[in-house]
């Protein structure tokens, strides 16, 4: 089954796109640095637990692929600040949504996050992110929402729209021996690996049996094993059993799982507002409107969508 030939069904889906520039625990890693207003290399160092050369590594990957660019600070010698693109910028709901989760799943004063947020804005207020239907305006929630298969000539579909190596991700050992570090580390257990990641988006798509990951992802079995083992110990899946002889089991997302939902749907929406689109055989329907699924993160309380300007925190603590 290693070898297996995977069904391009979620392979095609906007996350798995996102989770090839952003799907490791590095690169979450800088992304969260930056938007807490970190942009020197020696600041990612510090804060980040990267060795030298896996941190310039993701630096170049990001910036290849337009989420940061380089803007020099010193002449000599030469010294550059990374700085958030356009396309970065839209990542900032995603980061919203991690926060969210974090804020209630997490002990945010552990894992190097803000306990609040303030948005500066209609006289400031705390920030509470929601994620929102762009058309009708009311939350989404994996209960609202179908995937409805889209009727397509499979000779139109082009592989390289999908991506095969996604199992190829880059596993991260380059991290310093001996020094601590939390920052993000309950989340990045579950997402900051792209097969579990995948996993959880499979799932909330209707996919809860191992079979059906092995088909969907073509992941070898013992790789899927592992990874389903982990997130029914994080609490993310709850393990059912549906059949007894031969004893079968399926993989329910917990309320921790289903709480999930947010932050995939804003770097799902992120793929879909910044980069090409492509061919698929579904989509997303949100049933409150009976639309095409897009989303917006805004504020719960003034209904606006943040701007990184516009959202402060207390700096002193996580200095």
């Amino acid at each position: 089954m290693a070898n297996m030939q995977p069904n391009n069904q979620i392979l095609r889906n906007p996350v798995a796109r996102a989770l090839q520039i952003l799907g490791d625990r590095s690169s979450m890693m800088i992304m969260r640095d930056v938007f807490l207003g970190r942009h020197r290399f020696k600041q990612f160092l510090e804060h980040s637990n990267l060795t030298k050369g896996t941190l310039t590594a993701r630096l170049e990957s990001l910036v290849a692929n337009e989420v940061l660019c380089k803007k020099m600070y010193s002449e000599k010698p030469p010294r550059y600040e990374y700085r958030l693109t356009s396309k970065g910028k839209g990542l900032y709901s995603w980061a919203l949504m991690i926060w969210q989760w974090e804020s209630e799943w997490a002990n945010n004063q552990e894992i190097g996050l803000p306990k609040n947020l303030t948005h500066n804005h209609d006289g400031g207020h705390v920030l509470l992110p929601v994620c929102l239907c762009r058309y009708c305006k009311t939350e989404v929630t994996e209960k609202n929402v179908k995937v409805v298969p889209i009727e397509i000539d499979e000779s139109e579909l082009d592989d390289q729209d999908a991506d095969q190596n996604i199992g190829k991700q880059r596993r991260v050992s380059g991290t310093k021996v001996g020094i601590k570090d939390n920052s993000l580390s309950h989340l990045i257990e579950i997402i900051g690996d792209r097969w579990s990641s995948l996993i959880v988006g499979a799932n909330l798509l209707g996919f809860k049996r191992f079979e059906d990951y092995q088909l969907q992802l073509g992941i070898a079995s013992n790789v899927l094993a592992a990874r389903l083992k982990v997130l029914t110990s994080l609490g993310v899946f709850d393990r059912v059993e549906y059949q007894v002889k031969p004893t079968r089991y399926e993989y329910r997302l917990s309320r921790k799982g289903r709480a999930l939902y947010g932050q995939t749907m804003a770097l799902r929406q992120w793929v879909l507002d910044y980069f090409p689109q492509v061919k698929d055989t579904q989509k997303l329907v949100h049933l409150e409107c009976d639309t095409d699924l897009n989303v917006d993160v805004v504020c719960k309380i003034c209904c606006e969508v943040p701007n990184p300007g516009d959202v402060d925190w207390d700096r002193k603590a996580l200095s």
